[in-house]
């Protein structure tokens, strides 16, 4: 997926946010929003829009000195989902189909997101989760695919919501790896998050070897491409993951919220059918009709 014009006011609000979140003195701050004027003027909208947020990321830290300014939003999300997993696991165990139920919860977990523009109230989601609409459901062929596969990737999104990815891995009978991202960028999951939430006593835990909020392939540290092209399944989680990935051939399942309009439209270009707002995605890409072996697609270096 390219950059629209539309990410444009989305990358301002961003940089505003993020230089009130690294304390920026009001000096820093008018230069934060200088220079990135004078950066949307450079925007690559050939690239996706994670890869261009990763520059802006990068311009603001290097202003202010704060190299993870959603630290502490971070720490409040993981005891957020710790705290309300029990609850939850009691909701995916008394379900008819707790595969489901688990990947509900997942996917309204997504909403913990702080680079999105929709906002929306993160408890009242998460618990209402099974009675929400799907957008777009390839539930049925998810399970299919899993009868065939031994082994799954799984692209981690945000900090707070891989507690519920883990309620996922728990009901797949798979060898299961885990990515999250390597270097600090907006609330996305770094390997301390996942500590703290448990994952690597559930499965494998990576790195992508980036610290872009998505999944650029070329970027990507070898090891990760190697487990990317060795993957029987991919289960992808969020809208940056989707962004750097909705057009890659492989044998991948997108799951998300959607809570921007650039991505909303994406989706219905894709299926035919444009989303709403807020609503949830089960989404098959890739080669639907066999698996993906070949080399990892390389894109322009960056």
């Amino acid at each position: 997926m390219k950059t629209a014009t539309d990410c444009l006011p989305c990358f301002l609000r961003q940089a505003i946010r993020t230089a009130r979140l690294s304390n920026a003195t009001p000096g820093e701050q008018l230069e934060i929003i200088r220079q990135v004027s004078e950066f949307l003027h450079l925007v690559d909208f050939t690239a996706s829009p994670p890869e261009n947020a990763t520059k802006l990321y990068q311009l603001i830290a290097a202003i202010t000195g704060c190299d993870d300014p959603f630290a502490s939003i971070k720490k409040e999300s993981n005891r957020f989902a710790l705290r309300i997993k029990p609850s939850i696991g009691k909701n995916i165990n008394e379900s008819d189909n707790p595969l489901l139920a688990a990947l509900t919860f997942a996917i309204a977990g997504n909403i913990i997101d702080y680079g999105a523009p929709h906002q929306a109230d993160m408890e009242q989601t998460v618990r209402q989760a099974l009675s929400q609409n799907f957008a777009v459901n390839d539930f049925a062929e998810l399970q299919n695919d899993l009868r065939q596969a031994e082994n799954i990737l799984y692209l981690a999104d945000n900090s707070g919501e891989i507690v519920f990815d883990g309620m996922v891995i728990e009901k797949l009978s798979q060898q299961v790896t885990l990515a999250v991202k390597k270097k600090a960028i907006i609330n996305d999951a770094l390997p301390e998050d996942a500590e703290e939430c448990g994952l690597p006593g559930l499965c494998r835990v990576i790195t992508n070897g980036t610290g872009c909020p998505g999944t650029p392939l070329s970027l990507c540290s070898e090891e990760f491409q190697r487990t990317f092209q060795q993957a029987d399944l991919i289960i992808c989680k969020g809208q940056g993951n989707f962004e750097t990935l909705s057009q890659t051939r492989a044998p991948i399942f997108f799951l998300l919220t959607v809570k921007c309009p650039v991505v909303q439209r994406h989706i219905g270009e894709l299926t035919g059918q444009e989303p709403e707002m807020g609503h949830m995605v089960l989404m098959k890409g890739g080669d639907r009709t066999k698996k993906w072996r070949g080399p990892i697609p390389c894109g322009k270096q960056r």
